[in-house]
């Protein structure tokens, strides 16, 4: 004689009801009743693009070696009243050959002269329009000049036709009146190069 229904113990997808009567809800690790952490883990990049201080821009293209230099530098004006972060560099090779660059960090009234890069945008695209950004993307293109007053803190093959990239998400710090500059030395075959930045910028005080 088979068990009337009531006797045969109720599941929830395999979990006897006792489980639920409990207190414990399936596949979950709440016990019912209990809210869930709603909490989400944002980017600060992202977070100061929402804010409209995440900006980003390139040079135009560099040209070096063959006896002239080039440059290309994200730069922190003396008295801004912003620090910049630097959230992520690229180097684009248009060559056909490996080119040595090197990674200067230093004073920003040592570059020398330069024009200033009217590529250079807030990440955040809206109307009325963000805030212009206070660092600026600075360049130097066939020059005998060299910055001063700087150290060269790394240098990099940049492998040909090809695009390197760093991501620091705002380890490198610049301060007013300092730089982060690549420098494309003489020594190097004839080459052109771009050169972008990705940067955020938070006032010096507050």
């Amino acid at each position: 004689m088979a068990n009337p229904p009531y006797a045969q113990p109720s599941y929830y997808y395999g979990i006897p009801d006792m489980f639920l009567q409990m207190g414990y809800v399936p596949y979950s690790r709440h016990t019912a009743g209990e809210q869930p952490d709603m909490h989400v883990d944002i980017p600060l990049a992202t977070a100061m693009a929402m804010q409209g201080k995440y900006y980003l821009g390139q040079t135009e293209k560099l040209t070096a070696g063959s006896g002239v230099q080039a440059w290309g530098a994200l730069v922190n004006p003396y008295r801004s009243g912003v620090q910049v972060y630097v959230n992520d560099w690229f180097l684009t090779n248009r060559a056909d050959h490996p080119v040595e660059v090197h990674i200067w960090l230093g004073k920003a009234n040592q570059l020398g002269t330069a024009t200033a890069s009217r590529q250079v945008t807030p990440g955040s695209i809206q109307l009325p329009p963000c805030p212009d950004p206070k660092g600026q993307i600075l360049y130097a293109s066939t020059t005998t000049e060299m910055p001063r007053d700087g150290v060269i803190a790394s240098t990099r093959i940049l492998p040909p036709s090809s695009t390197t990239a760093a991501e620091k998400s705002g380890r490198w710090i610049l301060g007013p009146g300092t730089a982060l500059l690549f420098h494309i030395p003489a020594e190097v075959p004839s080459s052109e190069l771009t050169v972008s930045f990705g940067w955020w910028e938070q006032p010096v005080y507050g």
